[in-house]
């Protein structure tokens, strides 16, 4: 039996090691893909962000007074300022900000510094209205720069030249030199980053790897009439099958590997470019959770390579085979992508729900938030699914009807 084992999954790596071709799409071609298009989209979102700021903002005032304009001058930023002069103008200015032509528009009470010069208590306060863009990014940004910051400094101006010494209304403020006011381990926030992306990853990735070699392994063998010649050697049938198993266990094991290895590599530029983060991702993990992952990991590889294999055995052919498999994939992309959105510890039973379970146990692995109790019901029920789909496999191997297909 265990000669057989061996015979078999030496035959297999032998046939994949041994291909030039499959081992440069299954190994190297998805990390330079990836590599590639996260590189694409680093390069992308820092021109954006660069010509966003290199951007002179387009601003319509109207009624704009003396006092701001002096303000604005004194600031030292540059912007494009056009004034609203008529109702004409008015429109033209919507009409530019709606179709990305300006970015802003600030519209002040007419006589606004007499307005706050003469204000007496129970006079209605005067009201600068701006309207923009949120779906613009030049918009956003005029309206985050000089909408909330620089006409909140031309208030604080407008003040102290009211009581003198702002302060003295000031009842108290918040964090204002406060730079120690975020208390966190970097290495358990630099996993959870991680942790919203790498199970997603992983566990599509193990599937992939499984799928695109599983079904040429049965299904192929069994369109090109080898499979035929191998079930009357004389070798067990439960030998082929485990022989089989194990060997795209370890092939889809090891891609993974190097798909995480890429992505743990090309992650802080990923998260450099989406969040904006200046701090590079701070993660080490500790020997337990190396064991925890690696052992995951073998388990999944092994669920999905009897997965795959199992689906394979009742087709015809590899095209036939992918058709079969492309809803469970399916299933196992959701399980990865629900990660991505999963908020708190979420319920004790969620480990318990077969391909979601060891998503979230490779999320809290790396978020340091994963219980023994929890850990163990996800590998002993991942272990325990794949050994039962083994078993069908092994049975649909010893029905002719089945491999008569």
């Amino acid at each position: 039996m265990l000669n057989g084992i061996r015979q078999i999954f030496g035959k297999e790596m032998s046939r994949i090691l041994r291909d030039k071709k499959m081992v440069f799409s299954v190994f190297l071609l998805p990390v330079i893909i990836m590599v590639v298009l996260l590189t694409i989209i680093n390069s992308l979102a820092g021109q954006m962000q660069s010509d966003i700021e290199e951007h002179t903002p387009i601003v319509w005032m109207q009624n704009e007074p003396d006092s701001f304009e002096a303000f604005l001058a004194s600031s030292g930023m540059e912007y494009d300022v056009r004034t609203v002069a008529s109702d004409s103008d008015r429109a033209k200015a919507e009409d530019q900000i709606l179709n990305g032509e300006a970015d802003l528009l600030i519209e002040f009470p007419a006589d606004f510094d007499e307005l706050v010069a003469g204000f007496q208590e129970g006079d209605q306060v005067p009201q600068v209205k701006t309207y923009y863009n949120p779906s613009e990014n030049y918009s956003s940004q005029a309206y985050q720069e000089i909408s909330v910051g620089m006409l909140e400094s031309y208030r604080q101006t407008l003040l102290a030249g009211r009581v003198g010494n702002p302060d003295a209304i000031t009842v108290f403020t918040v964090n204002s030199d406060n730079d120690e006011m975020v208390i966190q381990d970097d290495e358990k926030a630099s996993g959870q980053a991680l942790g919203m992306m790498l199970p997603y990853f992983i566990t599509i990735l193990l599937f992939a790897g499984a799928m695109g070699i599983g079904t040429d392994m049965i299904a192929g063998e069994k369109e090109r009439g080898t499979m035929a010649s191998l079930l009357v050697a004389p070798v067990k049938r439960s030998a082929i099958v485990l022989g089989k198993v194990f060997a795209l266990m370890v092939v889809s094991g090891i891609s993974s590997i190097i798909y995480v290895a890429g992505m743990v590599v090309c992650t802080p530029f990923m998260m450099d470019s989406m969040t904006g983060m200046d701090e590079a991702l701070n993660l080490s993990l500790k020997a337990d959770q190396i064991v925890m992952l690696g052992l995951l990991l073998v388990a999944l590889a092994f669920l999905y390579s009897a997965v795959v294999a199992l689906i394979s055995v009742f087709a015809k052919t590899t095209k036939e085979a992918s058709s079969y498999i492309m809803p469970v994939y399916m299933v196992v992309l959701v399980a990865g992508l629900l990660t991505m959105f999963r908020m708190g510890d979420g319920s004790p039973w969620d480990y318990y729900i077969p391909f979601y379970n060891s998503a979230i146990a490779l999320q809290a692995i790396l978020s340091h938030d994963l219980t023994i109790s929890q850990y163990l019901v996800t590998l002993v029920e991942t272990l325990a699914l794949g050994g039962i789909l083994t078993v069908l496999i092994a049975r649909a191997f010893n029905n002719e009807k089945v491999m008569a297909l």
